[in-house]
């Protein structure tokens, strides 16, 4: 079976700050810097996991993403898809490990319920077609419904009984 993809966002505001787990989609892409990483987050589950760098504006107006700040407490910014925008080293922490192995259990089961349901559906979907195929034979060769073979009629002619449309050798 599949395992779940589990992924995670973290946003950072700027360089020398922690990132933290954002819930929904808080970062955009091309204003954004962004970089996509994988971390194993316990019991032998990995979960993919997208770095947002927030831009802020410069003194010219222009979105850019911080990458340096002094200790005058000037910063430098560059492109959001530039060389120095990216994660020196980034961890997970045990809190957000915690949130992201519920994350994975949610998922898991929510993979589980969906492959039942499409087991369920697609039984019922070829009991449907089972039912149809034999109602539309059925009506071409003049089987009633519930019988097995067309009911047996008199000939007219001897007093006979037999099957219509068979050939009787008797005449």
């Amino acid at each position: 079976m599949e395992y779940p993809n589990i992924s995670l966002l973290f946003v950072t505001h700027g360089p020398g700050q922690d990132f933290q787990l954002a819930t929904g989609d808080d970062c955009s892409i091309g204003t954004d810097g962004i970089e996509f990483i994988s971390r194993d987050i316990g019991d032998g589950k990995t979960a993919s996991i997208r770095l947002c760098f927030k831009a802020r504006r410069d003194n010219s107006g222009q979105q850019v993403v911080p990458y340096k700040v002094e200790s005058s407490g000037t910063w430098w910014g560059n492109g959001p898809y530039s060389s120095e925008v990216q994660a020196e080293a980034f961890a997970v922490t045990a809190v957000d490990q915690q949130v992201a192995r519920e994350e994975w259990e949610r998922q898991w089961w929510k993979n589980i319920r969906n492959g039942v349901l499409i087991a369920i559906g697609g039984w019922i979907a070829l009991s449907l077609l089972q039912v149809v195929i034999g109602w539309v034979v059925r009506g071409f060769l003049g089987i009633p419904w519930g019988q097995d073979r067309r009911p047996e009629t008199p000939d007219k002619t001897s007093g006979n009984m037999k099957s219509q449309g068979t050939i009787d050798s008797a005449i």
